[in-house]
């Protein structure tokens, strides 16, 4: 989309261009018609001038003969001076409309430049803050799996640390009972030495007691 946008916008400007020139061209083609047309025509205007006073001097005395030769230098001075006037000015005209369409078209490509320039800009900070977000991404995945990592070597330390002390725990338990029943066996046989020896007190002094008697 973004291609296609610029393409469009390259498209727009060389239309743009094509058109600024044809127009160029075109009144470039008239001017030099006009102008022909123009040098034709005070060709064809004097040539018709000098035909007529010519024919007009031929009817006329000399002194009218020569008041009218200064009538027509004046009036060749006059019209030479307008028409110096009439190209200076058309040649400011000129001037002015070069100078005004070539800066309408360095506008434009300005524009057209500043245009590309601020969609390559955005381009690029976009596919910037893209990278960014990865970036980010990749980092947080990685501190992730890093925090997973040493919970998983602390949960085995703690595990592991359980078992120890549930073996030890179990083993001092296991210990105080033997320990007990080693006692309660000892306490057990001196009851029964005891008894025993009782018995054969008892049976002593009983066979004693006959023989005595």
């Amino acid at each position: 989309h973004r291609a296609r946008a610029v393409y469009h916008a390259k498209k727009t400007a060389v239309v743009v261009i094509q058109n600024y020139y044809r127009s160029y061209v075109r009144v470039k083609m008239e001017r030099n018609r006009f102008f022909a047309g123009q040098n034709s025509a005070l060709n064809t205007q004097a040539a018709f001038r000098t035909v007529e006073e010519r024919q007009k001097l031929k009817n006329v005395s000399e002194k009218k003969m020569a008041v009218i030769v200064i009538q027509s230098a004046f009036r060749c001075y006059k019209a030479k001076t307008q028409y110096q006037a009439v190209r200076s000015a058309a040649l400011k005209i000129q001037t002015w409309y070069r100078t005004i369409r070539l800066a309408r078209s360095r506008e434009a490509e300005y524009c057209s430049q500043r245009k590309a320039a601020v969609m390559i800009r955005k381009r690029i900070t976009r596919e910037l803050q893209t990278q960014k977000h990865a970036a980010l991404r990749i980092q947080a995945f990685l501190h992730m799996a890093l925090y997973q990592r040493r919970f998983v070597q602390q949960k085995r330390a703690v595990i592991t640390l359980q078992q120890y002390f549930r073996t030890w725990q179990t083993r001092k338990q296991f210990l105080l009972y033997r320990k007990a029943a080693v006692v309660i066996q000892n306490h057990f046989r001196a009851f029964l030495c005891a008894r025993y020896q009782r018995q054969a007190y008892l049976q002593i002094r009983s066979s004693v007691t006959i023989i005595q008697a």
